[in-house]
């Protein structure tokens, strides 16, 4: 299976004819109002003119379900949690759920060009952890590449048109969501059928560095009666080649027949997903059908196993690394309202993976390159039983199960001249790794307004690393109408991946598993207050201290990077927000993020003494700050212009690059500038809204570098402009 997505639209063309057109745009729109509008249109109008209100509304009684499980205001919530509404994403441009974390207080990105990696309050998951140490879900199921327990957070995950909010929890949830909620929840809550539009349509086209590069995104749905459809696709090709390997790189392993060349030649990117859902309802409750079809190709000039290594040899044949993998989620949501106070839930999805045929990996030999046998398939169930005896008080008694079956075939290695296997690989690992977990869940508002108290524990058994107990607890506080603190505490698990346990290196200096790891555990307390003071303003602000024990991850050991558990490490982090908004004239947040971290590696002698104890990769202070306002010059087009700016702290770079460089290593910070001027709804057929932005990302091409895991470092997505347009109907 291979994809192939091709995406290009004539940037300056559309550009052109988007600013020559627009008179003539609102000239048809405002004959349409004066002359007899058609009942669609009219009703697209009298929404476009309460929109403030009904927006500013939204922004004071936010619902959120991820923290309890359980629909509650998101000042309610037990939980330090962020909303993203529909609203957000359309308002800044987003076209990834990564791109969303990445401006989320609380969570720094670093990405590899292949899949990013997200770190949490001063933790980051290390070598392939592809963001494993937070548990993202899609409506509550988990959406992990089971073979790493990694997450894709780009176009690859969901099209953004069937989202209605991603719900985002910094801090442990296992006690709700078992293994992998670890460091943070993303809950992306797909639009319900009463809310969804009949067509709604978004591509953009441009240039990312000289690179043309393109994204779409098209979701249709339709009611009938009781029954509901949605279907939903989303692609993306886009090409960062030319980024150059970051001189601060220590030991990047690179092929001879690279010579003095530093720069890439094949950042290619390629992603596709396709959405379906099919949904019954009633009184009694509803049955609901969906699935996911995903995939991504990546090409690796700065893979971990070798970096440059696309070029032609000289026989004319390929080299060059390229990742290729897909995966397959079908899911069975059902509801039964058993009894006024009590709802029976039943979740089941069937999952399965792997590697593409197009994968292939360089690994700076001149006579083969490998090609990787890696799959699984699976199942995890959930049955619920919620009951609500009265308005104070409910709780939630659940069990599930999981199934996953692993092959992880030995590599096997091809030659180059002719295409054949190079010996036979015996060996490998194909191996079922089971869970049981069953959780309890309560939530009780002892006093009206004043207390809320928040209780859980669960249980797991898991054929791997046996028994595992978590809970949380907790209190919410409204001081005053305005007001609002939350105390909390809440402990989480982290399984070993399949990968960390089984991992067969590809070269030498490649990774080594290890069957022999510990789960990570996390125990986390955290103090959050909220202050709005009027319907314009609101502040948050609250720290959290984490404890981290049995980190596992690849490390150096010897000539490979073995699966570890790296001791303990502690972090004390402070995170604060402040949103202003002035209906829809003005929209501004400032966000700033300080984290002090320490490590014990339980390590002694060089790798002991050059590593330390003070934290890598994460920096220590994030700050970012957006800003959206009307352009009141061009009445006949309302348009408005925004920035969002994100500026990065010190990082001191990953162990193998410290050990490699034989002494500290530390990155200056560096700043990420995003600018765009955008349209406000444009009725241009009645009963359609349209909108049009022309965005600019890293305006500056800010170069970065951040942090890499294999004895070199990442430089920066190039800078990125392209015109975007949205369609709703």
């Amino acid at each position: 299976m291979r994809l192939r997505v091709k995406l290009s639209t004539s940037f300056p063309v559309i550009a052109a004819t988007l600013l020559l057109c627009s008179s003539p745009f609102d000239a048809l729109a405002q004959e349409a109002s004066t002359n007899g509008a058609e009942p669609g249109e009219a009703e697209a109008e009298a929404e476009a003119e309460d929109v403030d209100d009904l927006d500013l509304l939204r922004l004071l009684n936010v619902e959120v379900s991820t923290a309890s499980k359980g629909a509650e205001s998101v000042d309610d919530a037990p939980a330090v949690i962020t909303v993203v509404t529909r609203e957000d994403i359309q308002r800044w441009g987003y076209r990834s759920v990564g791109e969303v974390l990445s401006h989320t207080v609380g969570f720094f990105l670093v990405d590899d060009h292949i899949l990013p990696n997200a770190g949490v309050r001063g933790v980051s998951g290390g070598l392939g952890a592809e963001s494993n140490i937070i548990k993202v879900m899609i409506d509550g199921r988990s959406v992990a590449y089971r073979t790493t327990s990694g997450n894709w957070l780009g176009v690859e995950l969901i099209p953004l048109g069937s989202v209605q909010q991603i719900e985002i929890i910094r801090g442990p949830a296992s006690a709700l969501y078992g293994a992998d909620a670890f460091l943070g929840v993303v809950n992306i809550i797909t639009v319900k059928p009463e809310d969804a539009r009949t067509v709604s349509a978004r591509v953009d086209g441009g240039f990312s560095n000289t690179n043309p590069s393109g994204t779409a995104d098209v979701v249709v749905s339709k009611q009938f009666g009781n029954f509901d459809v949605l279907l939903g696709a989303a692609v993306e090709s886009a090409d960062r080649t030319g980024l150059e390997l970051p001189k601060e790189s220590p030991a990047p392993t690179l092929p001879d027949y690279v010579g003095d060349r530093r720069y890439s030649l094949d950042l290619e990117r390629r992603s596709a997903v396709f959405q379906s859902r099919v949904g019954m309802r009633g009184e009694r409750g509803h049955l609901e059908l969906s699935g996911y079809l995903s995939g991504i190709e990546r090409g690796g000039d700065f893979a971990q196993w070798a970096q440059l290594t696309n070029d032609t040899g000289p026989n004319g044949e390929d080299y060059g690394t390229r990742i290729g993998l897909h995966q397959l989620r079908i899911n069975m949501d059902g509801l039964l309202k058993a009894a006024d106070e009590l709802d029976l839930a039943l979740q089941a999805t069937y999952f399965q993976g792997g590697v593409l045929d197009s994968d292939r990996i360089e690994v700076g030999s001149d006579l083969f390159y490998v090609e990787r046998d890696e799959s699984y398939r699976g199942i995890d169930t959930t049955l619920e039983s919620r009951w609500r005896p009265s308005e104070d008080f409910n709780a939630i008694v659940g069990i599930e199960t999981l199934v996953d079956e692993e092959h992880l075939a030995l590599p096997e290695r091809i030659n180059r001249a002719n295409g054949e296997v190079l010996g036979t690989a015996e060996g490998g690992t194909d191996v079922r790794l089971t869970n049981v977990g069953a959780f309890l869940s309560a939530n009780y508002q002892v006093v009206d307004q004043w207390l809320k108290l928040t209780g859980g524990v669960r249980y797991d058994r898991h054929s791997q690393y046996g028994d595992q107990f978590t809970g949380r607890v907790g209190a919410t506080s409204r001081w005053s109408s305005n007001v609002v603190a939350k105390l909390l505490y809440g402990s989480a698990f982290k399984a070993p991946s399949p990968y960390l346990l089984y991992a067969e290196p590809l070269t030498v200096g490649d990774v080594i598993g290890n069957e022999d790891l510990e789960p990570q555990r996390i125990h986390t307390l955290e103090y959050q207050m909220s202050y709005r003071p009027t319907r314009f303003f609101d502040l948050t602000s609250g720290v959290a201290y984490s404890w981290l024990l049995n980190k596992a991850e690849f490390t150096p050991q010897g000539i490979n990077q073995t699966a570890r558990n790296v001791a303990s490490q502690n972090s004390l982090s402070w995170e604060s927000r402040a949103d202003f908004r002035y209906y829809e004239s003005i929209t501004a947040y400032g966000a700033f993020e300080f984290v002090y971290s320490e490590r014990d590696l339980g390590q002694e002698g060089f790798v002991a003494d050059t590593v330390g104890t003070k934290n890598v990769v994460y920096p220590p202070w994030i700050a970012r700050a957006g800003a959206v306002i009307d352009v009141p010059s061009v009445p006949s087009m309302p348009l408005e212009l925004g920035s969002e700016v994100t500026v990065v702290g010190p990082r001191r770079a990953a162990d193998a690059s410290l050990v490699e460089a034989g002494e500290d290593l530390t990155f200056d910070p560096y700043y990420v500038l995003d600018l765009f001027l955008a349209t406000r709804a444009m009725y241009l057929i009645p009963g359609h809204e349209t909108k049009a932005a022309l965005r600019a990302r890293n305006l500056l091409s800010e170069t970065g570098p951040n942090p890499g895991f294999a004895g070199f470092e990442y430089p920066l997505a190039p800078g990125e402009i392209f015109l975007q347009l949205h369609h709703t109907y």
